[in-house]
């Protein structure tokens, strides 16, 4: 679910400073500069009736947006990036949120949108067969439409997309999933199979870099990778398929998650291999209740996903246990492992509504922040709260992930191309982190598929199976605090609100 927005002047960094200064257009690699919101501190409203993500979203910082092209002459539109969902779709200007005040004050001011009727290679595909629901209940329909697409200096003829002329939210999307997984009952060629079929990228791949908390924009390299943008070697595991043989979600095995405190004792929180969808559409971190209530009992941390929607944490611990870290593995005891530093997990973010009327559970502690990793009965994502820490290559092709430890505050670049035959090379990155002073300031930021599959790791052995709907909005009860409602007014370069919890 996305929180109330308003939309004002967006600003992104240039490619080329963002490669910097590699030349890209030799290869056949596409890169797509995306921001997010500038973390400020919003009202609070009463309303009756709210989701509590709201809230959630204002306290992580909002998601990720992509700055794209739709129709001839180009319209601008910002849309979420989200690698848990493969249709892209816009909000068209005349939809019913954009039209309603009441809807607004409720779901959120419109962000950016199109007007078909001045586009010239607008083309109606199918009315009203677009319809898109996500687990958090919001959604949004209208038609399946075409138009020509530009993205990363790249024009993709004639995508598919939808037009959402009825939607409870405030923001389209950019769905760069599997095919498999668009909302229309019968699969179409997405903007991962026209990216290859138009030969803007030799094979169906792209790289993720969202870089530190505090950081404002990140990258996707769509055809290729950045060997600036990680830590030593970039290992892969393959994607798994869904219960019915199919390719439909980025799901792979965490056949392990310890912690490493800051003495070197490491704590390990899981006994079997656990199938998680590696998600840029949501910000937080999602994994079985049997995990995050061991790590919880850790850490005295205090469960309120029932009432306010938050699980609650000591902010003592980001300036006792400073070089502690979360590590995520996958494959295997050979497969890759990432390291997430307290402070990605650990979010100093609840006094600020606390004064706003934020009505907290008792504690046992008075310094309050809210934990990024929370429980989930259907759905396990390893949201923004892991991804930042990760580089991630994402092989639609060859039904792989690469991943290494992101190499935070990069500002280099060396990139590589993804073929079809090659699949993602063999590479190496920097041999350790950059070293940069943060001085960032302000509040830390934060289609229809098959179900998950059962994921069986010989060396670990068999996990228990899971189930899942469409990777979408991730949504959380709603809450009990007086049905205080978070009214977004946060700035990406002026970008407000539309943040999420999205699969």
């Amino acid at each position: 679910m996305r929180t109330l927005g308003v939309l004002a002047a967006a600003s992104f960094a240039s490619t080329a400073a963002a490669l910097g200064g590699t030349d890209s257009t030799s290869q056949k690699v596409v890169p797509v500069n995306f921001s997010r919101p500038t973390p400020r501190l919003p009202a609070l409203h009463k309303r009756a009736g709210t989701y509590s993500q709201e809230l959630n979203n204002n306290l992580t910082g909002g998601g990720y947006y992509a700055q794209v092209t739709v129709g001839t002459p180009p319209q601008t539109v910002d849309l979420i990036v989200d690698t848990g969902s493969s249709d892209v779709w816009v909000l068209d200007s005349h939809a019913d949120l954009c039209r309603s005040t009441a809807k607004q004050d409720y779901y959120g001011y419109c962000l950016s949108t199109y007007d078909p009727s001045k586009s010239s290679t607008y083309s109606v595909v199918s009315q009203n067969d677009f319809s898109i629901q996500y687990v958090d209940g919001s959604g949004a329909e209208g038609d399946y439409i075409k138009d020509t697409f530009g993205i990363g200096g790249a024009d993709i003829k004639a995508l598919q997309m939808g037009l959402a002329e009825n939607s409870t939210i405030n923001s389209g999307l950019l769905g760069i999933g599997f095919a498999a997984n668009v909302a229309a009952l019968e699969p179409y060629p997405n903007i991962m199979n026209l990216f290859q079929d138009q030969d803007l990228i030799s094979s169906q791949a792209y790289s993720l870099y969202l870089d530190d908390l505090y950081a404002e924009t990140g990258t996707i390299l769509f055809g290729g990778l950045d060997t600036e943008k990680f830590i030593g070697t970039l290992k892969t595991v393959d994607i798994q398929p869904d219960r019915y043989g199919n390719y439909s979600s980025f799901t792979v095995a965490l056949t392990s998650l310890t912690t490493t405190a800051d003495n070197g004792t490491i704590t390990n929180y899981t006994r079997t291999p656990v199938a998680v969808i590696l998600d840029s559409g949501t910000t937080l971190t999602y994994l079985p209740s049997s995990i995050t209530r061991r790590i919880y009992r850790a850490f005295d941390a205090v469960d309120d996903t029932s009432g306010t929607g938050l699980v609650y944490i000591n902010c003592d611990y980001l300036t006792e246990m400073k070089n502690f870290t979360f590590d995520f593995q996958f494959g295997g005891s050979d497969g890759p492992v990432v390291k997430v530093p307290i402070d990605e997990m650990v979010l100093d973010n609840v006094k600020q509504y606390i004064d706003l009327g934020l009505n907290v559970p008792s504690t046992p502690f008075e310094n309050i922040c809210s934990f990024g990793l929370q429980p989930s009965s259907d759905y396990y994502l390893l949201g923004d709260t892991f991804l930042r820490s990760s580089y991630v290559v994402y092989d639609l092709t060859n039904k792989q992930i690469g991943l290494a430890q992101s190499n935070l505050n990069s500002t280099k670049s060396n990139i590589l191309e993804i073929t079809q035959e090659s699949g993602i090379p063999d590479a190496s990155g920097v041999a350790s982190q950059v070293s940069v002073e943060q001085t960032a300031t302000g509040l830390p930021g934060a289609g229809v598929g098959g179900g998950l599959p059962t994921v069986t790791v010989t060396s670990t052995g068999s996990p228990s199976s899971s189930t899942s709907g469409n990777a979408g909005p991730r949504g959380v009860p709603p809450p009990n605090w007086e049905a205080l409602a978070v009214a977004a007014v946060a700035g990406m370069g002026g970008l407000v609100g539309a943040g999420l919890v999205v699969i």
